[in-house]
């Protein structure tokens, strides 16, 4: 006899639990019932029709196309039918959780409007599926919980309300957040893929979040060395002057070492030219060396010229590599001249 009380009570407490956790998914699934106005006579025909099309996918084996009708005939037209076939539906493809939630809604509206046997299926069918259930559950503790603005979500829905109970889930992967003003963010993810398995993430303590100005702890930040001038300027821009320069100088030393070679041949030709040409003004009717000096000195005289050219084309490179120069950089001083060429003439700058 006295084993026999225990056992009754033992199956009373089972009862009043899940009693108590089927009152708490009808209480939560009635809180998120938003109200809507009257189905009109046209929402009641096509909530019908859909719901019989799914009864024929149902009884078809394709219980995945038939879920999305009922969603929208209960939608339509609400009722405790449509939603228990719904929750038969979930259960069949697997969406044990969303399912349990709707037969405890099922259960508890079935309840209120006298119907039995809707109340008394929905609540077996709750009551049976709870040992398959994957759970997950969010700690925290009072330190995180008592921070102000804490934010903790579930797959992006608030989960704020839920911190330290199990709640069922669907298999499958599901990520846990919490923020809180002044402190980093805690992000983590986790599967629940056993049935009956229990998942539980713990929010640690938030640390506080990094300001701008400060390098994240474990690095190390190389500051560079202030000159009088401020920050270094750009390395690629200043070499590139530099080099534009170099080039500049280069042509006006080439410029100016043919153009005084093609000078000195000149000279011996006017020197050659009063003796070896019959027309010595125009330089015609000339015999050797007077041709070919007069073709050495033109050499010479044009690759002076290309030289000189040349350096100016670097020497404007270099002017404007200088005035693009960020300002934060030395601009260097400048001193600009012209200078003579043997057909021409070239601009000389120092930087």
């Amino acid at each position: 006899m006295c084993r026999r009380s225990r056992g009754l009570a033992r199956g009373a407490g089972r009862a009043a639990r899940g009693g108590l956790a089927l009152g708490l998914a009808a209480a939560l699934a009635a809180s998120a019932a938003p109200a809507r106005a009257e189905p009109t006579i046209g929402d009641r025909a096509r909530a019908d029709k859909l719901r019989r099309e799914a009864g024929e996918l149902v009884a078809s084996g394709r219980p995945e196309s038939a879920c999305p009708k009922l969603e929208e005939s209960d939608r339509l037209n609400p009722s405790t039918g449509t939603k228990l076939e719904l929750a038969r539906c979930r259960e069949a493809t697997g969406r044990l959780a969303s399912a349990w939630a709707l037969y405890a809604e099922v259960a508890a509206a079935a309840e209120g409007a006298g119907d039995a046997r809707q109340a008394a299926e929905a609540r077996q069918r709750a009551e049976a599926m709870e040992q398959r259930l994957s759970k997950l559950a969010i700690v925290a503790s009072a330190e995180v919980q008592a921070l102000p603005g804490l934010e903790v979500t579930l797959d992006g829905a608030d989960a704020r309300g839920l911190l330290g109970a199990a709640r069922p889930v669907e298999p499958g992967k599901h990520r846990v957040a919490a923020t809180a003003p002044g402190a980093q963010a805690f992000s983590r993810e986790v599967e629940a893929s056993q049935p009956g398995q229990l998942v539980e993430v713990r929010i640690p303590a938030l640390q506080p979040e990094l300001q701008a100005h400060d390098p994240p702890p474990g690095r190390i930040v190389e500051r560079r060395a202030s000159t009088p001038y401020g920050e270094r300027p750009d390395p690629i821009h200043r070499n590139l002057m530099w080099v534009t320069g170099g080039l500049a100088l280069a042509g006006i030393a080439l410029g100016s070492t043919f153009g005084g070679l093609a000078i000195s041949t000149w000279d011996e030709v006017e020197n050659a030219a009063p003796t070896a040409c019959r027309d010595p003004a125009r330089y015609r009717d000339c015999a050797r060396p007077v041709p070919a000096l007069s073709r050495r000195a033109m050499s010479y005289a044009t690759v002076s010229d290309f030289s000189f050219i040349a350096a100016g084309a670097a020497l404007a490179g270099t002017a404007v590599l200088w005035w693009t120069l960020p300002p934060d950089g030395p601009r260097a001083s400048a001193r600009v001249h012209v200078a003579p060429g043997v057909l021409g003439g070239a601009v000389v700058g120092v930087f």
